[in-house]
């Protein structure tokens, strides 16, 4: 597919931005996202607005780059969880080598550490101006990058060298990733695209358990303590000693396993998320009333035994290890923990053991509150000076490589789909998911099911997900698990996600006001957000009365969380 060449573009999406003023002593410029998706879409795009200055010329987006062979210096970040074949890594693998023989290009990987140093590797290749010529980095990082002048506009490259898949990838967005990385009207940075579904928080039962005492399924929290107490009381499997199991990191703001999420939902309380109000103010939603009434009733639910005490010293491995043994029977997770970590326990468990999903707890209006994620939480730059074959590279090497994620590399794996494969093999380490992707894929798996989708059509893994889903509805799961593991996986993501999509009609899907950070934020956020974890924490466990919380929210303000807040409204009211 062709595009035709844009040799000029003003985004103008882009925000009147608030000034930051760096340890040089310039200005730099915050993005702030759209209040909502619609407002968004609303905004003219980007490409609609461009100065064609070149109709007639046309390039390919995966034609190669330049005669000479292009050479992209990357700053990377390692996952210990990926698998490769005998004798390949994370720069030696069929993908790269795909990649370079396509695009003519060559990688060579600067430096390559584990993921949980990724972020100290890149700042201090920041602070020392030693940089690769691309890497990923933070929001905060990427202000800073601005600021110093040190990264490069990536603008015509992107608007002129981006496939169609990867437009259709940007466009799910309605906007919100590119005016995060857009910075005076420029685009600095190509944003990574995270699926939004990940951000519905689910609550999972276990099933066996619910039938032996006859409980109906869930829909407000009433019905969950309900289920909760019923199982401590009449404990099934003889080890229960606790009802619902969670971890420390009591809100996850893109959603996750073990968190109490969707309590605070229930009661219309968006902690850790800016919202707008009804006079189109925006607020910071831990310091509302509302999160005040659900500190209270989730107090009330640790007092009675129904969560765990335990929870505010636990971690996510500990909770696993609650519920293998079987000492709960309830947590709060995204769609994917249906995969992990319910397949792992289901394939030590006794065939008679199953759990259910369910899209609970309902607010009192009858919907479940969910507080979207950001699309976006990384950013690929590229070095201020690179050339412009390096910055067609970039582009080009992200249009293949979104292409290889939707469809699992199918066609491309030396061996077939026996082959391990990751987006973790991709030389530029960034995902790019549509972010309603599993809802379209969850879609077409049961459309094939119900004979609307031929099973030939079913992209990405919607072919796992189908062999998954079909052999535990027709053989039990242990024939999905005795299959092979990524069967029973298959199983796990559709189970999922179709919990999810399923029930679509009964989400009220709640966006944030903006997904940027304010300039005050990067030097006040860390002392606000301790103070907050530690206070929530303390309500919880009943070290602090949740009386104390018009003190904390003053606290909060005199901390800096006014001045945070007058700066997000600024940023708001100049979209």
């Amino acid at each position: 597919m062709k595009r035709k060449k844009i040799l000029s573009v003003l985004l103008a999406m882009g925000l009147t931005l608030s000034a930051l003023t760096g340890c040089g002593g310039g200005n730099s410029q915050e993005a702030a996202a759209p209040a909502d998706r619609e407002a968004a879409a609303e905004q003219p795009s980007a490409e609609a607005q461009a100065t064609d200055a070149a109709a007639g010329e046309e390039v390919d987006p995966y034609g190669p780059v330049g005669g000479e062979v292009t050479t992209i210096h990357i700053g990377r970040a390692e996952s210990a969880n990926v698998t490769y074949a005998d004798g390949e890594d994370s720069h030696n693998n069929y993908i790269v080598k795909y990649l370079q023989d396509n695009l003519n290009v060559e990688y060579i990987y600067d430096f390559s550490v584990d993921d949980t140093q990724y972020e100290t590797k890149v700042a201090m290749a920041i602070a020392s101006g030693d940089m690769p010529d691309v890497m990923n980095v933070t929001y905060t990082q990427l202000v800073q990058l601005v600021n110093a002048g040190a990264v490069e506009d990536m603008t015509d490259a992107f608007y002129t060298y981006r496939s169609e898949g990867l437009t259709k990838c940007f466009d799910s967005t309605n906007g919100i990733s590119e005016n995060l990385a857009t910075f005076d009207g420029k685009l600095m940075a190509i944003p990574d695209i995270q699926p939004g579904m990940d951000a519905v928080p689910l609550v999972y039962i276990r099933g066996d358990w619910m039938e032996e005492l006859g409980l109906e399924e869930p829909e407000t929290i009433d019905d969950i303590v309900a289920i909760a107490k019923a199982f401590m009381e009449k404990n099934p499997g003889g080890n229960v000693n606790t009802g619902i199991v969670g971890s420390k990191d009591i809100v996850q703001s893109g959603g996750g396993a073990w968190h109490m999420n969707g309590l605070f939902t229930a009661f219309n309380a968006y902690p850790k998320m800016w919202i707008t109000q009804e006079d189109g103010s925006v607020v910071y939603g831990s310091t509302t009333e509302e999160t005040k009434t659900a500190l209270t009733e989730i107090r009330k639910l640790v007092q009675d035994g129904v969560i765990d005490p335990s929870f505010a010293v636990r971690d996510g491995d500990q909770c696993v290890e609650m519920i293998n043994n079987g000492q709960a029977g309830i947590f709060f997770g995204a769609w994917w923990s249906n995969q992990w970590p319910i397949v792992s326990m289901l394939e030590g468990a006794d065939d008679s053991v199953y759990w259910n999903s369910y899209l609970a707890p309902v607010s009192a209006e009858g919907k479940l509150n969910v507080p979207m994620k950001s699309p976006t939480s990384t950013y690929v730059v590229v070095k201020k000076g690179c050339s412009e074959e390096i910055k067609e590279a970039v582009v080009k090497t992200i249009n293949y490589q979104y292409d290889l994620d939707q469809g699992q590399a199918d066609g491309v794996r030396p061996n077939g789909m026996d082959d391990p494969f990751s987006w973790h093999y991709f030389p530029i380490n960034v995902l790019h998911c549509d972010y309603d992707a599993k809802e379209k894929q969850i879609q077409s798996v049961m459309d094939c099911i119900d004979g609307k989708v031929a099973y030939e059509d079913l992209s990405g893994d919607g072919k796992t997900w189908y062999n998954g889903y079909t052999t535990v509805i027709n053989d039990g799961f242990r024939k999905a698990a005795d299959t092979n593991i990524t069967t029973a996986n298959g199983w796990g993501w559709a189970n999922g996600a179709w919990t999810v999509q399923k029930n679509a009609d009964q989400l009220n899907q709640v966006y944030a006001a903006t997904y940027a950070d304010s300039p005050s934020m990067e030097s006040l956020w860390g002392t606000l957000k301790t103070q907050e974890d530690e206070f929530f924490l303390q309500v919880l466990t009943g070290d602090v009365s949740v009386d104390a919380f018009d003190s904390f929210v003053e606290q909060w303000k005199a901390l800096g969380g006014d001045t945070i807040t007058q700066e997000i409204n600024d940023m708001v009211k100049a979209q």
